[in-house]
């Protein structure tokens, strides 16, 4: 490596790093990396993973079921009722008006600028 390679070195990377890089250049190619840590047997990895699986599985079934309040459940669908009736306005639109709606729901959302109010 040349003398401005080091000198530049020098100043990017710490003593540490330098060394970690200079001895990698030294090593020859053709020598095989360090092995990799033994990773746990797939049979072993497999059944922790079944385990937690079925776990989570039990979990979900066992569940109390969800607040039977009727007056709830009727709020609930009431909104997807309404939800429903005005996404089928919305898919009726143009292209051109739905961007124009999109441009206006935009600016009405906008906080106005330099405290003058539209109105």
């Amino acid at each position: 490596m040349s003398k401005i390679g080091k000198a530049f070195m020098s100043l990017i990377l710490d003593k540490k790093a330098r060394t970690a890089l200079e001895q990698s250049a030294a090593r020859p190619k053709d020598m095989p990396s360090p092995a990799p840590a033994p990773v746990a047997a797939p049979q072993e990895h497999e059944a922790a993973l079944q385990e937690r699986l079925q776990a989570k599985l039990d979990e979900v079934q066992n569940r109390p079921p969800p607040s039977a309040n009727p007056s709830r459940r009727e709020l609930i669908q009431n909104a997807r009722r309404v939800h429903a009736s005005k996404q089928t306005i919305l898919n009726d639109l143009s292209d051109e008006q739905r961007l124009k709606l999109q441009v206006l729901a935009m600016r009405a959302m906008m906080p106005s600028s330099g405290g003058k109010s539209d109105n």
